[in-house]
């Protein structure tokens, strides 16, 4: 016998005699009709080529043939439950796995605290959290190698959609306990005759903190360049000048540094890059959107002087 000629269906009616004991139970727990499981029944013992049920007063009694066959039945629906149980886990974000990839700028304070959010929320979901360039990340994710990325620069690709996050602008950090840190907020002129620890020149924060220095006069005294804002912020904190850097960064250093608006703002933008040919599945998704409102808050925080 082809064992494709068994239909589900039949497999359904026979395991539900079996568990019922009457095809009028059966029938009901199958939400059909007693002729329609007698039918069943009758078309798989066809099947299989033995008797399944002695039929005697109306009532059904298994054979030795049929409880065997009862015990593979039970076998194979336990996988199907278990089929069923992941079904509703994965749709209930219970069951899955996320790859995360970002820049240093959110990779290293930001994302860490959306993640340890999200698996509270969503236990059993597996999450990788990788740190690379913005170019790495991106590549990661036009590879299908992480499911999401989160950058601190625009690289445009192909083969992935980026989406720029909420508008940003570069915060001013000085040393807890500085001067400056008595003001509510500061500008370039403040910044005047002050150790200035910058970005390297071949990026684009640095052109864009430069052209505001040039527009506005001032010269700075450029003593310090690093390439992460987080090595920058622990300059600062050790009393090597003060700096701009990214929102960030900013809003989880105020331990460290006292952070205060700057003017004239300098646009800082961050962006979420996904896969552009493959559809996010529901748990990238729902990260994202935590990603989106983490974000917000993050460059929305206060700016706190120090008494």
């Amino acid at each position: 016998m082809d064992t494709s000629e068994l239909k589900i269906r039949q497999i359904e009616a026979f395991r539900a005699v079996m568990l019922r004991h009457t095809v009028t139970r059966a029938a009901e727990s199958l939400h059909i009709s007693q002729p329609a499981v007698s039918r069943l029944i009758a078309d798989l013992e066809s099947r299989v080529g033995f008797v399944l049920f002695d039929r005697q007063q109306g009532r059904l009694t298994p054979t030795a043939e049929a409880r065997v066959l009862s015990e593979e039945v039970e076998r194979a629906f336990v996988g199907m439950d278990r089929i069923a149980q992941a079904a509703r886990q994965i749709r209930a974000m219970r069951r899955g796995s996320l790859r995360v990839a970002g820049s240093p700028a959110v990779a290293l304070d930001l994302l860490p605290s959306v993640i340890a959010r999200f698996v509270e929320r969503h236990a059993g979901i597996d999450i990788s959290l990788l740190t690379h360039s913005a170019t790495t990340v991106v590549e990661k994710v036009a590879s299908g190698q992480c499911d999401v990325g989160v950058i601190a620069e625009p690289i445009p690709h192909p083969a992935v959609r980026s989406e720029r996050l909420a508008n940003a602008v570069m915060r001013c950090i000085v040393p807890r306990g500085h001067r400056l840190a008595r003001k509510a907020s500061l500008t370039p002129a403040d910044l005047r005759g002050e150790r200035f620890v910058s970005f390297p020149q071949s990026f684009d924060a640095r052109s864009a903190i430069d052209r505001v220095f040039v527009d506005a006069g001032i010269a700075r005294d450029l003593v310090i360049e690093a390439q992460l804002s987080q090595a920058i912020v622990a300059l600062v904190a050790n009393g090597a000048g003060v700096a701009l850097i990214d929102p960030v960064t900013a809003a989880f250093a105020r331990q460290r540094v006292a952070v205060r608006p700057f003017t004239p703002a300098v646009p800082d933008h961050f962006y979420l890059v996904t896969n552009g040919s493959r559809p996010l599945s529901l748990v990238a998704e729902t990260f994202c959107g935590a990603m989106r409102e983490a974000f917000e808050r993050a460059i929305a925080e206060p700016d706190i002087r120090k008494k």
